[in-house]
């Protein structure tokens, strides 16, 4: 409604009340040093060291566990070479890309960035992967092998020159191979 003073329109609605409530934050109580602190929250019981000494473990195990994985890896590109069925190579073929993924996740996280660096590329070269020629199985050995020679010399790091020369060598064998 418009009044003859102003112009402006007039809510005919009773006017109604706004309530606000404060809900407390209750997730602040559940952090890891649950309740009130003088300080930052603090980890129950040494947990922290505990899980660095794991971790510290952990990355002393990883070169065998990747070795063992490789090992594993060139059993499965054998059996592909050997097989003439396409299913049977799809499916040796997914499973290594599978593998693949792990090693790229884990990789960097145990010093080991190369191995990130080929297990992205085995990865990305076995996802969606229709057909399995004789060229997509000298790439998966090139992987291998790239894989096998950072394990086998400890090229941690980025490598160095060392380390470019082996992600060149992997980039040749991508162009001669696909």
């Amino acid at each position: 409604m418009t009044t003859p003073e102003n112009g402006a329109a007039q809510s005919t609605r009773p006017k109604t009340k706004v309530r606000y409530f404060r809900i407390r934050n209750r997730l602040k109580a559940k952090s890891a040093g649950a309740g009130p602190q003088d300080g930052p929250p603090q980890l129950a019981g040494g947990a922290l060291e505990k899980a660095m000494k794991e971790m510290k473990q952990a990355e002393e195990d990883y070169p065998d566990w990747v070795l063992k994985t490789l090992t594993e890896l060139t059993a499965d590109q054998k059996a592909m070479v050997a097989s003439d069925d396409k299913g049977v190579r799809h499916k040796i073929l997914k499973k290594i890309g599978n593998v693949a993924h792990e090693l790229k996740g884990q990789g960097g996280t145990f010093g080991y960035p190369l191995i990130s660096i080929f297990g992205k590329s085995l990865n990305e070269m076995t996802f969606g992967a229709v057909d399995v020629g004789d060229n997509q199985l000298e790439l998966v050995k090139s992987h291998i092998d790239l894989m096998r020679a950072v394990i086998n010399d400890r090229i941690a790091g980025d490598g160095g020159e060392i380390g470019q020369a082996l992600v060149a060598s992997l980039q040749q064998a991508i162009k001669k191979y696909t």
